[in-house]
């Protein structure tokens, strides 16, 4: 059912013994959103905890309430219900399953045009620029003041998702939601330098080798590059590095799509993230593929080898181009 943040609201009031779930390999975005939901539902004086089997990438290290994200098997309580936040599909919930087949009472809380409402709770709205913004509009409606850790965290949740406020999502509210985060007195400059400056040696040396071998398609018009199992740990990386590598691709001038393609569960699988400039529609290609997101950035898995996979991507968006 699709609803709005006033019937999301009163689900949550009438509930306890909350799981909130964040996408499989959460992003800025998913755990800023659910990490400051979590720490309102605690102010609400209810039993609450991020569920992810993901390790938390070092870029987002300094987040505050990382205590909370826990594996599903080991929240600390027996969740009752279970808040999704920031996930596009159902096939990309970070749970894998284990909370979602015993525990049939499901919200989410989303701002990605692919998602169909699988939840019987859902409030979607895919003009909002991030999760984010959304949290912040459900905290409000629940009448939760904002703190400077929640602020920290609905302030990373936004600026990585409009790109530093450099992406075309970018939108009055979320530049005004920035403006009522600063008033708790968070440390934006902090925040800032560990978002989108400060990188660990083993991701710099990922991002260097990821840039020196990506390959060109049709003309230029697409760009790719391959992140094989062997790469990643020569480099002393982990999946979470390769985050933000493909921000550099659809950079390059004459790029129209860009997609960084990387090896996952032992080379049994490929995860691809996807970019475009807007001709290109990377979330509908995304979908066929299980995926979802954006219309000019999405995520998908493809099983099988790294080539195989790329083969198959590529001439998705092949067919895709104008």
């Amino acid at each position: 059912m699709k609803a709005t943040i006033a019937e999301l609201a009163d689900w949550i009031r009438a509930r306890d013994d909350i799981a909130v779930l964040p996408h499989v390999s959460p992003d800025g975005d998913a755990l800023g959103a659910t990490l400051a939901l979590t720490l309102g539902l605690h102010k609400l004086h209810k039993r609450a905890a991020v569920a992810s089997a993901d390790r938390v990438p070092a870029m987002y290290h300094f987040l505050p309430g990382l205590d909370w994200v826990r594996r599903p098997g080991a929240l600390g309580f027996d969740p009752q219900c279970l808040l999704f936040v920031d996930v596009a599909s159902f096939d990309r919930a970070g749970d894998r399953g284990q909370l979602t087949g015993r525990v049939g009472d499901w919200a989410q809380i989303d701002h990605h045009e692919t998602n169909d409402g699988f939840a019987s709770v859902s409030m979607i709205d895919s003009e909002a620029p991030a999760s984010g913004v959304l949290a912040l509009r459900l905290l409000d409606e629940l009448g939760v003041p904002i703190d400077r850790d929640m602020a920290t965290l609905l302030y990373a949740a936004i600026s990585t998702d409009t790109g530093n406020f450099a992406y075309s999502n970018t939108t009055g509210e979320a530049l005004r939601a920035t403006a009522r985060l600063l008033e708790t007195g968070f440390d934006i400059a902090d925040a800032n330098l560990r978002l989108f400056r400060m990188r660990t040696v083993a991701r710099t040396r990922l991002l260097g080798k990821a840039l020196s071998g990506f390959e060109l398609y049709s003309g230029g018009r697409v760009a790719l590059t391959r992140l094989p199992q062997a790469m990643i740990d020569e480099c002393g990386a982990e999946y979470p590095d390769s985050e933000g590598i493909i921000n550099f691709l659809i950079e390059m001038e004459g790029v129209e799509v860009a997609l960084t393609a990387e090896a996952r569960d032992g080379g049994g699988s490929t995860k691809f993230s996807l970019r475009s400039l807007g001709a290109v529609d990377v979330s509908a290609i995304a979908e066929t593929f299980g995926g979802g997101g954006h219309v000019n950035a999405a995520g998908m898995s493809i099983d099988g080898p790294l080539d195989e996979a790329a083969e198959l991507a590529l001439a998705a968006v092949r067919r895709a181009l104008p």
